[in-house]
């Protein structure tokens, strides 16, 4: 059966073309131009996934998804669309328990990628936060904590710790990340890739030339080890 998406927006341009786009990807997806409409919905329909326009005429998109986590709970993970400031949107996500947000404007295979992700972790029942020696990576607020303090990461570079996290172990090709963070084919793919994972263990291993965390499989892509599994 497919997996129900609800969108709450007030830009009915924007709701159509999401629904589009995600009935193309095999989901059915609803729509509703306000939060009231939104609460008529999802009075009819167990959703899979909500995604929540935040700054909506009348009640907004946190006053959504703050009665809906007070009356139904965490099962159903819900998605913002902002475009207000990213320190607002940590705040708000930590507190009232969204799962993601995407900052407007947006492109669609970011977009669609991300509610992958979303819907993958809870039918994996995958944790919030994944830790791993002295790092802590928190997918609601989306930040990356090395020693207690924050690290500074791309989105890209952030996507890509995050996706190598969530399978410790895994090998996963170069293609392979590159379709998923950047959502298309590229004959540079490959190189973006390797100068991401260079950034990036710049920032979060103790020794880049010597990865603890971020291992190379020759001649096909990467592989994450966590601390325990490093013996």
């Amino acid at each position: 059966m497919a997996k129900q998406i609800l969108v709450v927006d007030d830009e009915s341009t924007l709701c159509e073309m999401l629904k589009e786009s995600l009935s193309d990807e095999g989901y059915g997806v609803s729509t509703a131009l306000s939060v009231p409409a939104a609460w008529e919905k999802l009075d009819e329909t167990d959703f899979d996934l909500i995604v929540l326009d935040i700054m909506m005429p009348g009640e907004n998109g946190f006053d959504l998804l703050r009665r809906y986590r007070r009356e139904r709970g965490q099962e159903t993970p819900v998605m913002l669309l902002t475009g207000v400031s990213a320190e607002v949107e940590r705040f708000e996500l930590v507190v009232l328990g969204a799962d993601d947000y995407v900052v407007k404007p947006f492109s669609l295979p970011e977009f669609k990628a991300r509610i992958k992700a979303v819907l993958r972790r809870y039918e994996s029942n995958i944790p919030n936060e994944i830790k791993f020696g002295n790092v802590v990576i928190n997918r609601a607020a989306r930040t990356v904590m090395k020693d207690g303090e924050e690290v500074n990461l791309r989105l890209k570079e952030y996507q890509i710790l995050t996706k190598l996290a969530e399978s410790p172990g895994v090998a996963i090709s170069r293609d392979d990340l590159f379709n998923a963070i950047w959502g298309d084919d590229s004959p540079s793919g490959e190189k973006t890739v390797d100068v991401t994972i260079h950034t990036l263990r710049e920032k979060i291993e103790e020794s880049p030339a010597d990865p603890q965390y971020i291992q190379t499989v020759r001649g096909f892509g990467y592989r994450f080890r966590a601390p325990e599994a490093s013996a």
